[in-house]
């Protein structure tokens, strides 16, 4: 991968931070959490209480808890995030200290009352407003991960789950038998239809249970290998995505690659 020095300085993290975040009780119900994250689109939920972080809840909580736990609460899964930032800080370190521990997000905080929420989305935009030339200069494929691990529409959805737990990955690519790029599965997607702990719900057994094809989209953005990381990352930006596969071409769709939004951000920062 390409490296770039001195390191991008990025401002104050209170001028990145997005004071739009979603916030809840540490008493609130586990079906609401999830349904917030629905319809928000939230990755992740502060919990407050007294106007203090509390902690906060992931998508990755949230799937963990069988819908058997009716009377599960968000103080139930969540977990106090890695990294807590305060507005005055610069933002390319805070980030690097998100990348230490491979986080995506990291709230920011007053006196522990949280007033923003920086997450690698902003640090891209930002990107792409200071560092233009850096981000078109350089192609896809010198910071996607080559042959990435896929999916298949046929496998079941307690092994992605699974797949998706172990390695800590929040989504993958669906390809078919000739490793064409068919569409892609997600943490939200899983969300989006209701699944929980999949791998301990399945009453008829996994010979039965909801496939890839039952939550994956089959509207997936793609690039090639030639593309630029700028586009890359004003895909992730426009589309608030946080992967795009790279396909060897149009006419074959044979996926080649992946990049993801730490890949655009390590190579912004030269990390």
């Amino acid at each position: 991968m390409t490296r770039l020095s001195p390191r991008l300085r990025l401002g104050p993290t209170g001028s990145l931070a997005t004071r739009d975040f979603v916030s809840v009780s540490p008493d609130t119900s586990l079906p609401h959490v999830r349904k917030v994250m629905r319809t928000t689109g939230a990755r992740v939920v502060l919990v407050v209480e007294d106007g203090r972080l509390q902690g906060w809840v992931a998508r990755s909580n949230v799937l963990t808890v069988t819908s058997r736990k009716t009377h599960a609460t968000a103080k139930d899964v969540m977990e106090y995030p890695k990294v807590v930032a305060y507005p005055g800080d610069e933002a390319s370190d805070v980030v690097a200290r998100m990348l230490d521990y491979d986080e995506w997000y990291a709230p920011v905080v007053e006196e522990q009352e949280p007033v923003g929420l920086l997450g690698l989305e902003h640090v891209i935009k930002a990107g792409l407003e200071k560092a233009p030339d850096r981000l078109a200069g350089a192609r896809v494929d010198e910071i996607m991960t080559p042959d990435p691990v896929t999916v298949g529409a046929d496998d079941h959805i307690q092994s992605i789950w699974a797949l998706m737990r172990d390695r800590k990955y929040a989504g993958f690519p669906v390809v078919d038998e000739k490793g064409r790029l068919i569409g892609i599965i997600t943490q939200y997607d899983l969300i989006a239809r209701g699944y929980t702990r999949i791998e301990l719900e399945s009453s008829s057994g996994p010979a039965r249970g909801p496939r890839v094809r039952d939550a994956m989209r089959h509207t997936v953005y793609y690039l090639y290998p030639w593309s630029s990381v700028a586009e890359a990352a004003q895909l992730m930006v426009d589309k608030g995505i946080g992967r795009v596969p790279v396909v060897r071409n149009e006419e074959s769709r044979r996926l080649v690659g992946i990049v993801d939004r730490e890949d655009v951000v390590r190579f912004l920062l030269g990390m």
